[in-house]
Formats: C-alpha cells, structure tokens, sequence
C-alpha cells in the first residue's frame, strides 16, 4: 500500500512538472499545494513549487523549505543566493550611505558646537 501511495505522489508530481513547463503554473500549483499539504517535508514539490510560484519572495519561502527538508540541495541554495544576492548588495549600499550620513550629522553638530563657541568668545571678548 504504501508504495501505491509514493507512486501516486511521484505520478502527481510529474503532472505538476509538465503543467509548469508547459506554463500551465495554475494547475500545477493547486497539484503542488496538495502533495505538500499531504507531506510538508516533500521536497521535490517545494522544488517544483518555487519554479511555479510567481514572485520571488514566493520562491525564496519555497526555497527555504526545500532547505529546511535537505540543508545540503545544491539547486535550492544556488537558486536562493541567486535571488537574494541582489538584496544583499542594496543592504551594504544602505550600510554605506547610513555611515556617511552619520559622519555628515555627527560633522554638523561638530561644526554647531565650534560655531556656538567661537561666538561665546568672540563676544565675551568684546564684552571685556
């Protein structure tokens, strides 16, 4: 019975496989969501579901999920780094621009403090 069942779910998730490169990703969606509802630890469905989802935060849950099941899947982890590389260079040029906004308002406040001093002084001395 039991390898009745893994048949099944195999056959399913081939149907799910053409459907997605047939661009029929509805379909093959609904196909995907059943297999994984019935095992959340199928991880050829998460594979399949992150090709077949339509954004990339979509695909990167899947792919995470993929990860979780197998750590070691080459092909999810190359897919995830492949879409959130660009995340991760936006976040250091934010890093960057925070740094020199800091230094510029830390530049300012110095150049206040010098400004308010060199007045104190300047009119203390005329005061005298």
């Amino acid at each position: 019975m039991a390898n009745a069942e893994a048949d099944s779910r195999i056959d399913r998730l081939m149907d799910a496989v053409e459907l997605v490169k047939s661009d029929h990703r509805r379909e093959a969606i609904n196909i995907l969501r059943e297999l994984i509802r019935e095992d959340n630890d199928f991880e050829d469905a998460w594979l399949w579901m992150s090709v077949a989802v339509e954004s990339l935060d979509q695909s990167s849950i899947c792919l995470d999920n993929v990860l979780r099941v197998n750590p070691g899947n080459f092909n999810a982890a190359s897919a995830l780094h492949r879409i959130r590389s660009p995340e991760m260079e936006m976040e250091k040029r934010r890093g960057r621009i925070r740094i020199y906004r800091d230094l510029a308002f830390g530049l300012l406040w110095l150049l206040v403090v010098i400004l308010l001093y060199t007045l104190l002084f300047t009119f203390l001395g005329a005061a005298h």
